[in-house]
């Protein structure tokens, strides 16, 4: 999704929660602004954010357990009977490879640098008539995705989410995209020294509009999201990908304008509070866990971005005297992507998730809307002093439809384009797809569909090449 997009959305949250909290002029101070990120580090942080808030992740080699109920209740407003191993939320079955004898054909199993055949899909949401986003997979893969509006984990900043999968025909192998949705963790509420304050996972607060979630980093976050994708289930963590150099000087740079950016916004504020931006955490994990399904060998592949800006604010109550605190977390994820894949098709896989990734999100009128949305809802929970997600679903419905209209593009950056290595192409419609460097060729057919290939040889008749930008 657009960064710049995303960024507004984000601040715009933040405006939303002190505002709706607090009404009369402030300032945003931190005194001793202090970086803190290096290259190993595997995320950007700025100021003086609490990352012991967040619970470690799982250590490499260790197993991670049973889900609890609120992770398995995260996806339950999705129909019935659609789950994969019983969770709520991604269409298909659970792969089904028992005794190695299926042999349904997929382009799973094409060697590394073969050409392969992909296909936009576009997901409209029936409720509404929108197109939502797209999914991205191979010609012989089915594509399909809800639309969750007001549900429990929804929020003013985020007041719909998109979940998308793509299964292959032998249904064996399944990939998942979640669209951004954004969480608030309490920290401290205390008036005239005595702490009233109230956090629990799950919870939805009516006043600033949020569900509660304990902060997570982006590693604990993989943990959170594969315990929800596969409840029940032993998960063995086998490995997680190293963050570059320049993705680490991303993350970093990231981290600082969220900082800086939040600073500014604040201070614009003339509510008679006292902001204190106290840091920004900007993470990205890759992580890879092991597990058996049907006696038969996985691989669940996860990748997660975190962004967290960290607030303090103070005050005098005009009447009643006296003083109080507040102290909380706002974060959210971008963006979360996952594939599950028998494990001897992992590596082979690898490519097509990584073509999934870069070309899978929501339209950029999707994205623009929920900004619109924001603000307008802000402002009628300011009238009405708090309220439910799921009261406003209609008035949400509606705003997303007259903001969105009926077109669809896909133009915006995406966080996936500054962690993997690709190129990006222009279809002859106007959308862009992007393509792993490691293909010398790319090709649109007659029919729509993306071919790419690392030989010359495999252009298919009829077929125009595409360049890169």
């Amino acid at each position: 999704m657009d960064r710049k997009k995303a960024n507004a959305i984000f601040k715009g949250s933040l405006i939303a929660m002190t505002v709706l909290l607090w009404e009369g002029s402030g300032i945003c101070r931190n005194p001793y602004p202090v970086w803190a990120a290096d290259e190993s580090s595997q995320y950007g942080q700025y100021g003086t954010f609490d990352m012991g808030n967040s619970e470690a992740a799982g250590k490499i080699g260790t197993d991670i357990g049973d889900a609890s109920p609120s992770l398995g209740e995260k996806f339950s407003s999705l129909e019935k009977g659609k789950g994969l191993n019983g969770l709520n939320g991604f269409s298909g079955n659970i792969p089904s490879v028992t005794d190695g004898t299926n042999t349904q054909s997929s382009q799973a199993t094409k060697n590394k640098g073969e050409q392969r055949v992909y296909k936009c899909t576009e997901i409209t949401d029936p409720s509404t008539g929108l197109k939502v986003a797209r999914g991205y997979a191979p010609s012989d893969y089915t594509v399909s995705g809800e639309t969750i509006w007001c549900g429990q984990w929804q929020s003013l900043n985020y007041a719909a989410q998109v979940y998308l999968t793509a299964m292959s025909p032998d249904q064996n192998t399944i990939m998942g995209y979640y669209s951004p949705v954004g969480y608030e963790q309490i920290l401290e509420y205390s008036q005239n020294g005595t702490d009233y304050s109230w956090h629990q996972d799950g919870s939805f607060d009516s006043t600033t509009m949020m569900p509660m979630l304990q902060f997570m980093t982006a590693d604990t976050y993989c943990d959170y999201m594969a315990k929800a994708i596969l409840p029940g289930q032993q998960l063995q963590i086998a490995g997680q990908d190293e963050i570059s150099q320049e993705e680490q000087a991303i993350l970093d740079q990231k981290a600082n304008t969220n900082y800086q950016e939040t600073c500014q916004m604040l201070s614009q504020l003339n509510t008679g509070i006292t902001y204190n931006v106290d840091g920004a955490y900007c993470g990205v994990a890759k992580r890879t866990y092991s597990v058996s399904l049907n006696g038969y060998p996985f691989k669940l592949y996860v990748i997660s971005l975190v962004e967290a800006t960290q607030l303090t604010q103070t005050g005098e109550f005009a009447y009643v005297g006296g003083s109080f605190k507040s102290s909380c977390i706002a974060w959210d994820s971008p963006a979360t992507f996952f594939m599950l894949t028998p494990e001897e098709e992992y590596e082979a896989n690898k490519e097509i998730y990584e073509q999934f990734v870069t070309n899978t999100t929501v339209s950029d009128q999707f994205i623009d809307a929920l900004g619109k949305v924001q603000y307008q809802l802000t402002q009628e929970r300011l009238q009405q002093n708090g309220g439910s997600m799921s009261a406003i679903t209609g008035d949400c419905q509606s705003s997303m439809s007259s903001s969105m209209g009926s077109d669809s593009s896909y133009m915006a950056d995406q966080f996936s384009d500054y962690i993997l290595g690709q190129n990006d192409y222009t279809l002859s419609n106007g959308d862009h797809v992007k393509v792993p460097n490691s293909y010398d060729y790319v090709y649109e057919g007659t029919d729509g569909n993306v071919y790419v290939s690392g030989s010359s040889f495999d252009q298919p008749a009829g077929s125009t090449q595409l360049y890169p930008n």
